[in-house]
Formats: C-alpha cells, structure tokens, sequence
C-alpha cells in the first residue's frame, strides 16, 4: 500500500523570492474560505515548492485538517487543468472565483530583489531580461517606508526611491514624500514672490505669434509686458511663476551622494529647500546666494520649520544651515578654510529665469558671459571639493532667442571635467506635466518642439573611482524614518 500524502510532505522554498504581503494573505484566505482552492501550486521532482507556498500555508489552516492533495505528475510538455467540479459558468461562485483568481496572486507578491541577485543572477547566471521578467513594472517592491510585511530590503525600503537612471517625481510614493517634507513648513518660494519670473525667451511659440501680430495691428514692437498682458486677458497661457525645488530629490542626493554628517556647500543655494532639507538629515551646508531679500527669506523659513513653536520637527537636527549673501565667483575666497564633501546645486538655466536686475546675476547676461562666469564659479567650487567626493548639479536645457538649445547640459559637463572631476552618471528626473499638456499641441505643430518634462541630474566624482567603496557606506534606509522622529 501507497504512503497517504499529505500537503505537508512538500518542503517549502527557504530562497522564495516572493516575500508575500500581509493584505495579500488575508487575501488568500478570504479566497480560500469563498471559493475554496482556485490555483494549484507546483512542486520539484523531490517534492519542494516551485510555487504555491503561501497556498500551502493557509489551506489547512483555513480548512482546519490536514489536507490530502491529488497529486499529478508531469514532465512539463503537456498542461494539468484543474477541473472543478462544484462551480457552474455563469454563476455568482464562478465570477467571484474568477475575480480571485486574477487579483490575489499580484496582491501578494513582494519580490526579495537582493534574494533573487544572489541567487538567480549571481549563484545561477538566470539573465533575467533574457527571460522578459518585469522586476519593476508588474510587482509591488515595497510602498512609503517599510513593506507592509515588516520585512525589509525592497529597493523602496532601502532606497526611499530605486536608484535608477529615470526617477519619477509624478509617482505616488515621491509625492507621498514630497508632502511629508512641505509639511515640515518649507516655503521655497518666499524670497523670490514678485522677483523671479520666466525670461521671454522661455515662452511658447504661440506667446511669439501673437507678439508679431500685435506688432503688426499697432505699428510697432510691443513690449514684453503689453504681450503678458493680453495674454492673461485673454486667457492664454504663459510659463510664469516661481520654480520650486523638490526636497526629495534633495533628500536622495544627500542620502546617496554624500558621505554620512558630510558638510555640502552649495554656490546657487536660490530658496531654503535644501539649506533644511540637510539641517533635517544632520548634515552642515553652506549655500551662497546674490540676493539679500533671499537669504533673509531662507533665515526665517529655517526658523519656522526649527524654532521653537516646531521643536516636534527638529529630529536628529544638530547643524542650522548657513548661507551667505555674496557672488559666488568669490566662493573660493568665502570658504578657503574649508573642505567639503558634497556639492549640490541647481544654477540658473542662462536666462531661463531672471532672478534680478542686479549685472553679477548670471540669469542677466548673454549666453557666453554667462558661461565663462559659470565656469570659472564650478571651478572654484570643485577646488574646496574634498578628493574621492561626489558633485551633483540639476540643470536643464534652455532654448536660445531663435529657438534653439544653447547645449547647456553639454557645458555643464565640460565645465566640471575641466576642472578634474569625472563624468559619472546622469539621471532623469521625469517632472510633472503641469499645463504643458494644454500647451504642446499647438507648440509642436508649429514648431515641433517637444514638450520638456524633465530636467537633468549631472552626477560627477572628484578622485579614485576605486575608493567608492571605501568611503561610501551600504545604503539601507529601511529603519530610517526621519518623519516620525
């Protein structure tokens, strides 16, 4: 006589790369105890799991004996159908089964990604893309802040945000964040209200149109503010507005590229963003800024989000940021003494923005001024960069008078391989739409300019590539969650 099997005689996969979620069990077990066992699960010739371990799990617990299953064995070549034989087509139980049986598997899935790197990839040289496995794309890896299996080490976990070369400021999780910082009272904008505005050769090629054509209906060139102003009488939309930067872009580059309490010196520090977004993370930063009015706008933000009525926030804070009102073509003459582990900048975009009226302002000279400045200010920034230290700056392209790039990403690169440091990654950051959606379709079929969503993140290394390692620590940020400090 044959040995009884019994569901427990299968061993379990101790290398499951699913790590399953807590709603995506409940789940399971909601679906057991409604339609009974929808899924079989498979095993390997000497009997562990290839998948179904979490079936295993709550079958007898929900069922509450020691279930037998029917075993069938087969080669692969031709399929098992699982007949069964208590469900009719049509009916409630047939729909609520189908409804299960396509819904409760993608709840439950959590991939391990460490877990299948050491064993698929690296024990077993599985080329995952070879076998079309969408990591990313079909599975959750882990929601704001930890799995909701309390497990960590998903790359949401670890990383706050994946660290790949496209990050997406739209998704969920980063506006998720992105709130959770603004709450804290950072208010970029203040100091810039009324002051920073689009240059015009920012605008759309509809703003152009319609300045030719009052050209035309008076007589004469209008000026700039005649054009605004009968687009916003009209209802037509201009690019206008302060630019805020993200504070979690911020966070990431800090929590990526710095070393752990590195000191970050910032030669266009513009709005508080990232003067507290360092000061949250226990890290010092210098920023220097041209306009007075700004960086007694950042003084006062800093105090609202750290003062006293926000000591709740203050967190691990240990260093108050500081800025300096002063050009910075002199930043190697304002912080001689000093050496820094990380620089981090957004500069102006050439004449993109104009933030003033005052001749030193970059954003107020004509593209080659601006870029020999501009040089000269990143080399004087990298010669205070410590040596085996990242840079970072945010930039983006910006058309000229005629409508086309003046290559600025390009001389952005340039201007810090000149001074000595390597060209070592660039990131996406894929931006929200906003109203460009409105905008686009008259732009390009005017013109065929693309609708710019994104901006480029220029990361480069001062030193020996090879000291990476060394000097920068594993990243897991799984038990870091500086929003309930």
């Amino acid at each position: 006589m044959s040995k009884r099997i019994k569901i427990s005689d299968f061993a379990q996969d101790d290398k499951n790369f699913n790590r399953h979620t807590d709603s995506g069990m409940a789940l399971l077990k909601k679906s057991i105890e409604t339609v009974g066992v929808i899924e079989s699960f498979t095993v390997s010739s000497d009997d562990k799991i290839i998948s179904g371990n979490a079936r295993q799990e709550k079958i007898s617990e929900v069922l509450g004996y020691e279930v037998e299953p029917i075993v069938v064995e087969t080669d692969g070549s031709r399929p098992v159908v699982l007949k069964r034989t208590d469900i009719q087509s049509g009916t409630k139980q047939f729909h609520e089964a189908a409804l299960l049986a396509n819904t409760t598997a993608k709840q439950n899935i959590v991939l391990d990604i460490d877990l299948i790197q050491e064993v698929a990839v690296n024990e077993f040289d599985i080329d995952i893309v070879e076998l079309g496995v969408e990591i990313l794309n079909d599975f959750d890896i882990g929601g704001f802040g930890k799995s909701d299996t309390g497990k960590v080490g998903s790359l949401n976990d670890r990383f706050i945000i994946p660290p790949f070369s496209i990050l997406d400021s739209k998704s969920g999780r980063w506006q998720e964040r992105k709130n959770a910082w603004i709450s804290l009272g950072i208010k970029s904008e203040t100091g810039r209200d009324g002051n920073l505005t689009y240059s015009t050769s920012a605008q759309t090629p509809r703003i152009y149109e319609i300045r030719n054509q009052l050209r035309e209906k008076n007589g004469a060139v209008p000026s700039w503010d005649d054009v605004f102003e009968y687009c916003k009488s009209n209802n037509i939309p201009l690019m206008e507005g302060t630019s805020i930067f993200d504070p979690v872009l911020c966070e990431l580059v800090y929590r990526w590229f710095n070393i752990p309490n590195g000191i970050i010196l910032d030669p266009f520090a513009g709005g508080s963003v990232r003067g507290i977004v360092a000061a949250k993370l226990g890290m010092q930063y210098y920023g220097v800024d041209l306009r007075k009015e700004q960086i007694d706008a950042n003084y006062r933000n800093a105090e609202d989000v750290f003062g006293e009525r926000n000591l709740k926030n203050l967190g691990n804070l240990t260093k108050m940021p500081y800025w300096v009102c002063e050009d910075s073509v002199n930043i190697d003459q304002l912080f001689y003494n000093e050496k820094y582990d990380l620089v981090f900048s957004c500069p102006p975009y050439a004449d993109l923005e104009v933030y003033s009226d005052n001749p030193r302002d970059l954003s107020n000279m004509e593209y080659y001024d601006f870029i020999k400045s501009y040089r000269e200010i990143v080399s004087k920034t990298c010669s205070l960069l410590n040596d085996n230290r990242f840079a970072v700056f945010v930039v983006g392209e910006v058309r000229d008078k005629t409508g086309t790039y003046y290559n600025f990403v390009a001389d952005t690169i340039d201007a810090f391989r000149s001074s000595g440091l390597s060209y070592y990654n660039e990131i996406i950051l894929a931006t929200q739409i906003g109203s460009m959606a409105l905008r686009v379709p008259r732009q390009f079929n005017i013109s065929r300019k693309i609708g710019k969503i994104h901006q480029n993140v220029l990361v480069f290394y001062k030193g020996d590539l090879k000291q990476i390692k060394q000097n920068f620590p594993e990243i897991d940020f799984s038990e870091c969650d500086i929003f309930s400090e």
